[in-house]
């Protein structure tokens, strides 16, 4: 069926920045396998998108560097600060990428994330009496900025091995890069330029540094695993740490902003977050997660590597698909009613962390702290209410807040 619009416009609206289920909604009624102006797929249900995660390494693969740049504005090809973090996600179809995935993979095991739970809740504590003061005066606080933001830095710090001081500073910097991919502002992306070398050689200090003095920490672990069988190139270790940073921190973020949202939003199930039945709190977690995920759409592509059929749709070998995870997820065919946020029902089916190779390593991390982010303003800050809509981020691939506004009531 050819349809007269592109999802991609639609979904920059901003009424669909907000709220973009009933778009959603409709084009998986209407047109399940969107081809946009740019040439690549969407995909919207939810038997579609799990067929290509469960078939990505033998039907469809992830794409090397040349099929990447494709997608990249001409006028962007010669910025350092693109081909860096194009050759970090190329790496993913490096023969050694999975040895050293699986290091991050065995880091974030749910008996190793309990392990850190005692220095999330110290953070966390610390952070939440920061604020405490100020919402009792009647103050107006950013949760995003100081909550899930300093929450994430010191977590991400101590998991990696990267000194508290210069949390904030990857951080920042991490993020002008990612920005440089989607700004047509030239300053920003020369700043991009000149920061993306800054992060390679603070890497790359960090790498030598193990070498001469192991540590408890990831990239120790990394660099003994890596100079097990490649000790002679460092690009594919900093490449792990690039996307590490550049795919961890944000979501893991997002992750927390959108619990705290469906805490001042979903009142009447906010007793699911009181700490006494750590299933209620974990169940609550899932469903924030289905009923509005923080990915959009797959920002890497799956390329078809035959043709497919797929909702009565033919898709092209070598054709770049993309998933829209957020409508899988609200597929009414898997999820009865899936617009009512209902922490009771089963949501084992949920697809927003990946799938087999693809599944998000820091997931058992990212849903530890939203847990315990939850518990923790049930428990101190229980009148917590919306003082104002957030403001969401231009990039429609995420559904990404920048600021979060709450009050006490």
């Amino acid at each position: 069926m050819t349809v007269a619009i592109d999802a991609l416009d639609e979904l920059a609206r901003p009424e669909y920045r907000r709220d973009p289920y009933p778009f959603l909604h409709w084009l998986r009624e209407n047109d399940p396998v969107h081809q946009t102006k740019f040439g690549f797929y969407l995909l919207s249900s939810y038997d579609d998108v799990f067929y290509t995660m469960q078939h990505t390494g033998t039907a469809f693969t992830v794409p090397d560097e040349t099929s990447i740049w494709r997608d990249i504005p001409p006028d962007k090809h010669h910025h350092p600060s693109i081909s860096k973090q194009i050759a970090a996600f190329a790496s993913k179809n490096h023969p050694h990428y999975t040895r050293l995935r699986s290091v991050m993979a065995r880091d974030m095991t749910a008996a190793r994330v309990q392990k850190l739970r005692p220095r999330i809740l110290e953070h966390l504590g610390d952070i939440l009496d920061g604020i405490a003061p100020r919402l009792a005066a009647g103050e107006t606080v950013d949760l995003h900025a100081e909550v899930s933001t300093p929450l994430t830095q010191f977590v991400f710090a101590d998991r990696v091995g990267v000194p508290t001081e210069d949390k904030e500073w990857i951080a920042d910097t991490i993020a002008l890069m990612m920005q440089a991919l989607v700004t047509t502002d030239e300053k920003v992306v020369l700043a991009a330029d000149e920061a993306s070398d800054a992060v390679e050689d603070y890497f790359r200090a960090r790498v030598a540094e193990r070498r001469a003095d192991p540590r408890d920490d990831m990239i120790t672990r990394l660099v003994k695993v890596h100079d097990g069988y490649a000790p002679e190139d460092d690009k594919l270790l900093i490449a792990i740490l690039w996307i590490m940073w550049m795919t961890g921190y944000e979501s893991t973020i997002s992750g927390i902003d959108r619990g705290m949202q469906a805490f001042l939003s979903h009142t009447e199930y906010r007793s699911w977050c009181d700490g006494d039945d750590e299933s209620k709190v974990q169940a609550f977690v899932e469903e924030t997660l289905r009923h509005d995920g923080v990915v959009l759409y797959t920002p890497i592509p799956r390329i078809a590597l035959d043709d497919v059929d797929m909702s009565d749709v033919t898709i092209p070998a070598g054709s770049s698909i993309r998933m829209l995870l957020a409508g899988a997820n609200r597929d009414p065919g898997v999820f009865p009613d899936p617009d009512r946020f209902d922490p009771s029902r089963n949501t084992h089916r949920m697809l927003n962390m990946g799938y087999g190779m693809f599944h998000c390593s820091g997931a058992a991390l990212g849903r530890a702290e939203m847990a315990h982010v939850l518990t923790g303003l049930r428990r101190r800050f229980p009148a917590l209410t919306s003082a104002g809509e957030p403001r969401w981020s231009d990039i429609i691939e995420t559904r990404i807040v920048e600021t979060l506004p709450a009050r006490l009531a």
